[in-house]
């Protein structure tokens, strides 16, 4: 048996909709089941005493009497997508987690799913939407668009951790979580964390090879990314010198001799005269 005293300035801890979404927020996908006793109001069906006698052959007329009972509530009951093998999930169940976990009303334009094991031990499952966030719609690098999830053990730990991803996938929405990292993880402690750069490392290298196929299988899609994305690739081959080389053959640009379309450097280089 564990007892808890709280503090004066912590009452609002005994608020069961506070813990509720303490517990959804934080707690959501672990595994084991986490119970909240918790007040809900059931209706009663009782004769109303002051509805006039029934007729012969008639029944009494009845009523709803709320009526408060507690009883014990699981508060998670999501199921972590991203611990199951990519092969049996499919973009259905992908799309519901998308939309439900990251309030979307958009399908997702591309779905990245993978495990890293050996020297650390991630999953990760990142998303890129098939229209720009609204977040992001006024400031493209705002704090509040940022919806990369970082989780230890599936407890959530953050989602507006700058160096989880780079600037130039602000956009990219999605799950990443680690088997290595502690519990009590800190800012200060994820920015000299080495753990934390092979993470961002593998799940860059994912996310632009994911890009890479849309490029040479998909280009209508690779066309609907560029226009929503485009910017922030621009921005990334500027200011990240160790994606610069990367990102080089995803970038288009307007040239006399593209006509409608946009052309990439490649392209551009090929046309040019001995």
């Amino acid at each position: 048996r564990i007892v808890l005293h709280l503090k004066e300035e912590a009452q609002e801890y005994l608020d069961s909709g506070k813990l509720s979404d303490l517990l959804k927020k934080y707690s959501e996908f672990i595994t084991f089941p986490i119970e909240l006793y918790n007040e809900k109001v059931q209706y009663d069906q009782v004769p109303d005493e002051s509805a006039p006698p029934p007729k012969e052959g008639e029944k009494q007329k009845m009523k709803s009497v709320p009526r408060s009972v507690y009883e014990w509530e699981i508060m998670n009951k999501m199921k972590p997508i991203w611990l199951r093998n990519p092969e049996v999930v499919n973009q259905s169940e992908y799309t519901e987690f998308y939309k439900t976990t990251f309030k979307a009303f958009d399908e997702p334009l591309t779905t990245t799913h993978f495990k890293v094991e050996g020297q650390i031990e991630f999953r990760a499952l990142v998303f890129i939407p098939s229209t720009m966030p609204f977040e992001l719609t006024r400031d493209m690098f705002s704090p509040e668009g940022r919806a990369m999830r970082l989780y230890v053990k599936r407890v959530f730990i953050n989602d507006k951790f700058e160096d989880l991803v780079p600037r130039w996938l602000t956009f990219a929405r999605g799950v990443v979580d680690s088997e290595d990292l502690p519990l009590n993880v800190g800012r200060e402690i994820l920015q000299k964390s080495r753990t934390l750069k092979i993470i961002r490392k593998r799940v860059v290298r994912k996310v632009l090879d994911t890009i890479d196929d849309l490029r040479e299988k998909d280009p209508t899609k690779f066309e609907q990314f560029w226009s929503s994305y485009g910017k922030y690739f621009k921005v990334g081959l500027v200011e990240d010198l160790d994606y610069k080389d990367e990102l080089k053959r995803f970038v288009r640009f307007w040239s006399s001799k593209s006509g409608d379309n946009q052309t990439s450097l490649d392209e551009y280089i090929s046309r040019m005269k001995e």
